[in-house]
């Protein structure tokens, strides 16, 4: 009891000051704190300095100035469409960007290493965006600013060249998800996505034949935009379909359509996935047995003097060879050499080149049709009527000629649960089933019709063995049959 008096002695003698009153570099609560959340006391000469912002945090550098906050903008008040910022994340440079409707994504920048060259970088990306806002195609434009921020010289060019071609002749403003099933299909069929992604999008050859597809479906699906499409539009568009078209063709625009949704979601990145679920595309149906002609049935139509001579040679050279329809429709006699007796087919649908050594009598019967006509780019074009000789939709006028010439087994021209009619391109069945069963190889074959795999091949093995055990032979040389 004491020292109660001393201690309270002490206290007036010491007075406790709060800690408010006491300087900041003396507080005993609180240490110095440089200007950015590093935690350590500031160093001589370090204070405000731009480039000691650790991994994580935003960069000073807002674009067009080169300071935060020093372009008029308060605290809370929203960024221009254009603006926006740098910021290393560990290793890697990112720029965000404010672009109206389509928010304020972030890109990666991978080739840059300094903050310096982020902001270099972020004025390109202002820049462009600015133009993809102005012409009302920011949703667009996107995934190319992407390519903008990662790509450098020649490359960097060519997405400037495509936000040009995206940005020619649009002055107005469009909202997110205007752009409709039909819009973007168009861009699909007229080979603008594959201008704009070249690594992800092949052109398409054939754009008419997906045109006539889609018009099955467009009354529906054309005017929905792609954000609001759902697998109820695409069932009704289905149940909409003409009841007399085959399976096959069902199948056809089924895959259309679902092709067009996927590139919407890549490369295009209109929508953040596919509405059609796995399953949807009826699986193509290979039970039906295919009609194929027999090597006497191949006589007759060879040697049938009321066929035209060009049909003759066009189907006896398809019959022999495996090409399909529509690649022979589009031979050139400059990808044949008949000095050699080979063909040389670059473009094709796998795109994948072809050569073979073509049969010693196609070559003969070649020879003599070229003499016939001598003025002709193409090899299957000529007069008597046939200007322009068939492709793929031969099927009917393929069928006329086999009854002509006094063809009549009953299986070839019905379909049936289990059978299909014979159709132009089973003359590659026909190939191939009669060169399976006169004991050439898988590879042989392939290297002619251009299937890939074995599988492929393996649908014909069983009528094969049929024609083997028979004993029907090989087909007769073409020069003798269709040119004598």
């Amino acid at each position: 009891m004491t020292d109660v008096p001393q201690r309270r002695a002490r206290a007036k003698r010491s007075p406790v000051l709060p800690s408010s009153s006491l300087p900041a570099s003396t507080s005993p609560d609180r240490r110095p704190r440089s200007g950015r959340s590093g935690g350590r006391p500031s160093l001589p000469g370090e204070a405000g300095a731009p480039d000691a912002a650790p991994p994580g945090t935003a960069s000073s550098t807002e674009n067009p100035k080169p300071t935060a906050r020093t372009t008029g903008r308060s605290a809370g008040e929203k960024r221009a469409n254009g603006s926006g910022s740098v910021r290393l994340r560990g290793k890697a440079w990112t720029a965000r960007l404010s672009l109206g409707e389509a928010g304020r994504p972030t890109f990666t920048l991978p080739t840059c290493r300094t903050e310096q060259e982020a902001n270099a970088r972020l004025q390109v990306l202002s820049e462009l965006a600015g133009r993809l806002l102005a012409a009302g195609q920011i949703v667009l434009g996107v995934p190319l600013l992407e390519q903008a921020a990662a790509r450098e010289g020649n490359a960097l060019r060519d997405v400037r060249l495509a936000i040009d071609q995206l940005c020619k002749g649009e002055a107005r403003a469009r909202a997110t998800g205007e752009t409709t099933f039909a819009e973007f299909a168009e861009r699909v069929l007229s080979g603008k996505l594959a201008e704009q992604y070249p690594d992800h999008v092949k052109a398409i050859r054939s754009a008419d034949d997906y045109r006539s597809r889609l018009a099955h479906v467009l009354d529906v699906l054309g005017p929905v935009p792609l954000v609001r499409l759902t697998i109820d539009h695409a069932d009704r568009a289905m149940s909409l379909l003409p009841g007399h078209l085959e399976p096959s063709t069902r199948r056809n625009v089924a895959m259309v359509v679902h092709r067009i949704l996927s590139l919407a979601v890549y490369p295009a990145r209109l929508i953040g996935g596919n509405p059609l679920p796995r399953g949807w595309v009826l699986k193509p149906d290979h039970d039906k047995a295919k009609g194929y002609l027999y090597p006497d049935e191949d006589q007759l139509l060879m040697g049938s003097k009321v066929i035209p001579l060009c049909f003759r040679v066009y189907y006896g050279f398809l019959i022999r060879e495996g090409m399909r329809a529509d690649e022979a429709g589009q031979l050139e006699w400059s990808d044949v050499d008949l000095d050699r007796g080979a063909v040389v087919l670059d473009e094709n649908k796998t795109d994948e080149p072809r050569a073979w050594a073509l049969s010693s009598d196609v070559v003969r019967a070649l020879r003599k049709w070229r003499e016939i006509c001598p003025d002709q780019v193409r090899v299957f074009v000529g007069k008597w009527g046939c200007n322009s000789l068939p492709g793929r939709n031969g099927a009917e006028r393929f069928r006329d000629h086999l009854r002509r010439a006094g063809i009549t087994r009953p299986e070839l021209f019905e379909t049936t649960d289990s059978r299909l009619n014979i159709r132009l391109h089973d003359t590659r069945a026909t190939f191939i089933t009669i060169k399976l069963s006169n004991g050439r190889t898988e590879t042989w074959i392939s290297d002619r019709t251009g299937h890939k795999s074995s599988g492929q091949i393996h649908h014909y093995k069983r009528a094969a063995r049929k024609v083997a055990e028979l004993g029907l032979g090989d087909f007769a040389p073409l020069m003798r049959r269709s040119l004598s």
